[in-house]
């Protein structure tokens, strides 16, 4: 084993269902074995790290979006009246979560390549 290119070992140790699962997902892989397996999916698998911090404000943005609509509708059922106001806050929050949209979709592009 001196001679060996590779001489390092790593060993883990899994449930029977992560084995069942470790051995299902080799076999669908078609690797020439279990080591080219590991490696291909340590070394070239990329690893992503997410911010939900951007989820967070968007789930916030659409969150109030939907109570400013419900609210919106029950005065028209009440009343019958819509208000201008009412309307352009509507195309404000909108605009808001499109951007907070806009900008995960930019993180995860810049990721990505």
């Amino acid at each position: 084993m001196a001679n060996r290119y590779r001489n390092e070992r790593i060993e883990i140790k899994l449930t029977k269902e992560e084995k069942k699962l470790f051995k299902k997902k080799l076999e669908l892989s078609k690797s020439k074995s279990m080591g080219h397996f590991i490696r291909k999916c340590v070394l070239e698998a990329p690893i992503f790290v997410i911010d939900m911090n951007e989820f967070r404000k968007m789930q916030t943005l659409i969150g109030r979006n939907a109570n400013n609509l419900n609210q919106i509708a029950k005065r028209v059922n009440t009343t019958g009246i819509i208000y201008r106001e009412d309307i352009e806050d509507f195309k404000k929050e909108n605009d808001n979560i499109s951007k907070e949209i806009m900008k995960i979709q930019n993180i995860l592009v810049r990721k990505y390549i």
